[in-house]
């Protein structure tokens, strides 16, 4: 079979299935076929009547059959591309979204005038550790990356064994900060004993938690609700359980960290008034500023405390 045919086949099975609701079917079937040969969609135009092997067509035919389920095609493939890099995602992981680009803009700029040696990156919840990772390759800047998953700290450390190789990542299994806060206690006794030019100065937290509502969870795509980790996605009515209960862990042991704090929350565009409100009350004399993405939307808060 040739990749035409190949391609023509898959957009027909697209398009004929009943279950299967696909805006671009050939798009769809480009993606799968351009990763089966490991070829840009380019190289398949240019060269459609080349064959394909008895081991690609089989391998395309499975992830045709599979993708009319539903089923992600980052899941099918293995890897999402995030940041210009690409990671490996699984299951037990959140697909890296495009918006969440947004928020690794803004760490960028509350970070360019940081020093790696006086800096740290914690990102709460990290997953496929696709916002430390990013993070720190593009800042220098040291990192600790947490998750209540031990299976998705097995994926982030896995992408950052491909992609961060000086190894300025220290992951941690636990809930929000709880298993930061044996680290943080003993940074702060150290701070008492070290010159103030080796001091800790500045903390910048990023944290990509679930925000949809249960509401929103019961209308979401196929490919959502029946592939990606709900645990990843859910946070109780308003969407901002975890949220509370960040910021109550942040109110509570402020002391452990440095003077400059500033926390990075991404959040649905619906919530920004309900988000602005749960930090205010928490820190009532904190600066808060809202940033859009791409698309226009309201997507992430950032409060200096």
């Amino acid at each position: 079979m040739t990749i035409m045919e190949a391609l023509q086949w898959a957009a027909q099975q697209f398009k004929t299935c009943p279950a299967f609701v696909c805006e671009s079917p050939l798009l769809e079937a480009e993606t799968l076929l351009s990763e089966v040969l490991q070829k840009p969609k380019a190289l398949l135009i240019a060269h459609m009547e080349q064959e394909l092997t008895q081991k690609q067509w089989e391998q395309f035919e499975t992830w045709v059959m599979r993708r009319s389920l539903y089923e992600p095609i980052a899941y099918l493939v293995g890897t999402k591309e995030f940041y210009g890099r690409s990671f490996v995602v699984h299951p037990s992981v959140l697909i890296p979204r495009p918006a969440t680009e947004t928020l690794i803009d803004r760490a960028l700029v509350s970070t360019k005038n940081l020093h790696p040696d006086h800096a740290l990156i914690i990102d709460i919840g990290t997953g496929s550790g696709a916002i430390a990772i990013s993070m720190v390759l593009e800042s220098g800047i040291p990192a600790i990356a947490t998750d209540i998953s031990n299976e998705a700290l097995g994926i982030a450390k896995k992408n950052a064994a491909r992609l961060e190789r000086e190894k300025k990542i220290h992951f941690l299994e636990g809930d929000l900060l709880d298993p930061l806060l044996p680290l943080l206690k003993s940074m702060m006794e150290k701070r008492k004993q070290q010159p103030a030019s080796e001091h800790l100065k500045s903390v910048l937290i990023c944290a990509n938690l679930p925000y949809l509502t249960q509401t929103q969870w019961e209308h979401v795509q196929q490919d959502i609700k029946n592939y990606e980790p709900q645990i990843a996605l859910t946070a109780g009515v308003d969407g901002l359980d975890l949220y509370w209960k960040l910021f109550g862990q942040l109110k509570k042991y402020r002391r452990l960290f440095p003077s400059e704090l500033t926390i990075l929350c991404e959040i649905d565009p619906q919530q920004s008034h309900q988000m602005t409100a749960l930090i205010s009350r928490h820190f009532p004399l904190c600066h808060i500023q809202i940033t859009k993405d791409l698309e226009g939307h309201d997507r992430i808060v950032e409060t200096k405390l």
